[in-house]
């Protein structure tokens, strides 16, 4: 379910997880900016570029208080539902094991892609 809340979108992704998509500009780098909320405690941030045929995951950032909770995997989860392919880029050799096990495959070193 998504609200949209002045121009941002909310969509509730789980159990008290909300992740809210901030509208894309300039300022911030012409990215595609989502919140990761938790009980209303931001836990995390993400950064992609939604394109018409793909989502390209740049980065999933939870904060180290709440990492190894499953919100990543749920923020994953829910790209999963939206798109046919998604594309995790610039993938740091400590997050190839996290993009392998939520099923995606490398397509080169630092690239990872999903298809539905």
């Amino acid at each position: 379910m998504a609200v949209i809340i002045g121009k941002e979108m909310a969509m509730i992704i789980g159990k008290d997880l909300t992740l809210t998509q901030s509208p894309r500009s300039v300022e911030i780098g012409a990215y595609d900016w989502f919140d990761i909320d938790f009980a209303g405690t931001q836990v995390g941030k993400s950064r992609c570029r939604i394109e018409p045929d793909r989502l390209t995951v740049l980065s999933i950032m939870i904060y180290p208080e709440y990492e190894r909770k499953g919100f990543a995997t749920a923020v994953v989860d829910h790209f999963k539902q939206e798109r046919e392919c998604i594309v995790a880029d610039r993938v740091r050799f400590t997050a190839r094991g996290f993009w392998t096990k939520v099923g995606f495959a490398p397509e080169s070193e630092d690239k990872y892609v999903w298809h539905r």
